[in-house]
């Protein structure tokens, strides 16, 4: 069987799919993907055909927009190999679902679910994949972190799992984890492994607490919804730590961060009170949670906001 996995890059949970897409299928065809690319990515495969070349083609962590949705279902062929696996409740707002091949769902018998949960999930209900102790711990770390569960179950091993994916890149974070799930039966961090942690532990610290000292606040009105968002300049790697940081010492009293990464063309939002920040990255053309979401630099809207604070 001829697997292609278009899956989220940016992220361990976008990354889960494709360690379980290898255990399920072994080789099989890996399309890293940025946040905003989803559709352009598909839409490339299916121009050059290629596309029709695979028996399986999954997006994982992603949704593919329109038009490509409705050419995929207008398409006997695609519609009937095509499965979009996805949690993000902003997809479900815009009538991304609507079709037979997608499906988005933000939880499952009361706990909030992931891409990797999803995938694996179906993994299993199809009998390509067979359950384990440490997939199940990889699945579950990898959820936890992605929909901020780890922090009241205090897992800390779960967030380790990100700190080695933003400081290794998501190649190594791969080969490290593929070894872990072939030769091994729980995840257990190896010396090397441990400095990386404790490193960036270390520098974050210091690094977040300088970004901070810059931050500009502004307010804004969204959906019958007040707003106090502070915006830092910072690289992507802090984006889950920096309102962590402020929750402790909220001298600005703001309701959510938002973080304009020096590094890659996005804006990342995360809650510090519990507001809807999905709200802010939707207002300037982005996506998201509850409590994360996404929009890129160069949306008009955002730009012009920027353009009075800085």
């Amino acid at each position: 069987m001829k697997v292609l996995l278009f899956t989220h890059s940016q992220d361990i949970d976008g990354m889960g799919c494709a360690i379980l897409a290898r255990k399920a299928f072994g080789d099989y065809t890996l399309v890293p993907t940025k946040t905003f690319d989803i559709t352009k990515n598909v839409e490339k495969y299916i121009k050059s055909k290629e596309i029709y070349n695979y028996d399986k083609i999954f997006v994982t962590d992603l949704c593919i927009k329109e038009p490509i949705l409705k050419f995929i279902s207008n398409d006997d062929i695609l519609k009937n190999k095509l499965l979009v696996l996805d949690h993000h409740k902003t997809e479900i707002e815009e009538g991304n679902n609507k079709y037979d091949f997608v499906n988005i769902i933000v939880e499952k018998d009361g706990k909030k679910v992931s891409g990797t949960s999803l995938f694996y999930d179906y993994l299993i209900e199809k009998n390509f994949l067979q359950r384990s102790n440490i997939l199940d711990e990889l699945v579950e770390w990898t959820r936890q972190y992605d929909v901020w569960d780890w922090e009241k179950n205090n897992n800390t091993k779960a967030r380790y799992l990100h700190i080695l994916f933003e400081v290794l890149g998501y190649e190594k974070y791969l080969d490290i984890i593929n070894y872990k799930v072939d030769n091994s039966d729980s995840i257990v961090f190896n010396n090397f492994e441990q400095e990386v942690i404790d490193k960036f532990n270390k520098e974050s610290k210091k690094d977040i607490l300088n970004i901070l000292k810059d931050m500009k606040c502004i307010n804004l009105h969204i959906v019958d919804n007040d707003f106090k968002v502070g915006f830092v300049k910072c690289p992507y790697k802090y984006r889950n730590d920096m309102n962590k940081f402020i929750k402790e010492n909220n001298i600005n009293n703001i309701d959510a961060v938002g973080m304009i990464m020096t590094d890659i063309n996005t804006v990342s939002y995360r809650q510090v009170k519990d507001v809807d920040v999905s709200l802010v990255a939707k207002y300037f053309g982005g996506k998201g949670h509850r409590g994360a979401g996404s929009n890129l630099q160069e949306n008009e809207k955002f730009k012009s906001i920027i353009k009075s604070i800085y």
